[in-house]
């Protein structure tokens, strides 16, 4: 399992800033799966509009809570470990760029088909839902590009923006459209 441990993967300020955000946001998804729960007029867009926002909120909370805990656990550094291991001793680690390279272009591909089909089942979802959708592929495709811990990607999420590094915007800037979302979506109910 390479040099991964189970532990506190950041005991920062900011680390743990980061999940109490995906914590409440993740409340406020579930708390617009229950408002998406209420009556709806019973029609048949209506009651499927209604559908889709509480599988959409659900969905989106249970998701927001796996990345909390790995924010923490810093699973996909065990992932990474392993992978790395599985390169050495197939002997293709010296090609790993090659590697490296077809993941980023499988996440963009991935993340374009993502934002596709969540903008098609969730289409009757409305103007909130869309934010959130927003924010969950912003915030999954930073996750996973993240993961991937090239150096060059690492070099540049470090970059400072202000007092932040760009990692800290990228991922507390997708949960937030999430929560923004979630409020608005609750709000109109």
């Amino acid at each position: 399992m390479g040099d991964w441990h189970v532990g506190i993967g950041d005991p920062t300020f900011l680390g743990w800033f980061t999940v109490a955000a995906y914590a409440a946001t993740a409340l406020l998804c579930l708390r617009g799966f229950r408002l998406a729960s209420a009556p709806v007029p019973p029609t048949r867009k209506g009651i499927l509009a209604a559908r889709m926002r509480r599988r959409f909120w659900l969905v989106t909370a249970v998701i927001l809570v796996a990345l909390g805990i790995n924010k923490q656990l810093d699973l996909q550094s065990l992932v990474l470990n392993l992978g790395r291991t599985l390169a050495k001793s197939e002997g293709w680690y010296e090609s790993r760029r090659a590697v490296q390279y077809a993941f980023i272009v499988g996440v963009a591909v991935a993340g374009t088909a993502a934002v596709a089909a969540l903008l098609w089942l969730f289409r009757r979802g409305g103007a909130w839902v869309r934010l959130a959708q927003f924010g969950l592929v912003t915030l999954c495709t930073f996750v996973i590009v993240r993961a991937a811990s090239f150096h060059h990607v690492d070099m540049m999420l470090g970059k400072d923006i202000g007092f932040f590094r760009l990692n800290h915007v990228l991922e507390l800037g997708g949960i937030a459209l999430i929560a923004v979302g979630a409020v608005g979506g609750g709000a109109r109910h």
